[in-house]
């Protein structure tokens, strides 16, 4: 199931701010700040820092991108986040933050 698509401002590890594209839910849950338009794209060599977050009973994984580096989400401070869980009718769930991956610039 998908859900809506949002932009959310992404700031890269070389200090420039981009657009993303994220689901509208992810957006909130992880506390990125909506895009105002004028950023660019984030160029599709980057691939963004992300938190992957356990379901509680089931363990499945679920990766969610972190727009700002300084997130209580991405620095530790902040161990759990809600997110619909799509096998029981979008009911929000507090998923475990289980590891943080750092953003990779491709060639």
């Amino acid at each position: 199931m998908a859900g809506l698509m949002a932009t959310a401002k992404y700031i890269s590890d070389d200090g420039v701010t981009y657009q993303m594209r994220q689901d509208a839910s992810n957006l909130t849950a992880a506390g990125n700040v909506a895009a105002v338009g004028t950023e660019p794209g984030l160029p599709k060599r980057y691939k963004p820092r992300h938190i992957l977050a356990a379901h509680p009973t089931t363990g499945r994984e679920r990766r969610v991108a972190i727009g700002d580096p300084t997130n209580g989400l991405w620095v530790g401070g902040t161990t759990t986040i809600s997110l619909p869980d799509f096998n029981a009718l979008m009911v929000a769930t507090s998923f475990v933050v289980k590891g943080r991956i750092g953003e990779r610039r491709l060639k």
